[in-house]
């Protein structure tokens, strides 16, 4: 993927580690509008296109299928009654 490898080369000019690798792509990512995104991904190939639904579709599934345990706090009962949520 041109765009990968573009932002990859970009990332490497201004850090040696790639402990901020995460928070720079999501950064460029996030500054780009709908048809930027859509023209990316017009560049992409059959496969790559498959690759990224399904990582997505995936993503989505395993983020629903966490499960949520409440439990309520005695502090937050008296005076608004939400509760503390756990992911199990």
């Amino acid at each position: 993927m041109k765009f990968a490898d573009s932002l990859y080369e970009l990332y490497n000019k201004h850090f040696s580690e790639k402990d901020y690798l995460p928070i720079f792509t999501n950064s460029v990512i996030e500054q780009l509008d709908k048809n930027d995104l859509l023209h990316i991904l017009s560049e992409c190939s059959k496969e790559e296109l498959q690759t990224i639904v399904s990582t997505f579709v995936l993503n989505e599934i395993e983020s629903r299928d966490q499960k949520i345990i409440s439990l309520p706090s005695s502090q937050q009962d008296k005076h608004n009654k939400s509760p503390i949520q756990f992911k199990a």
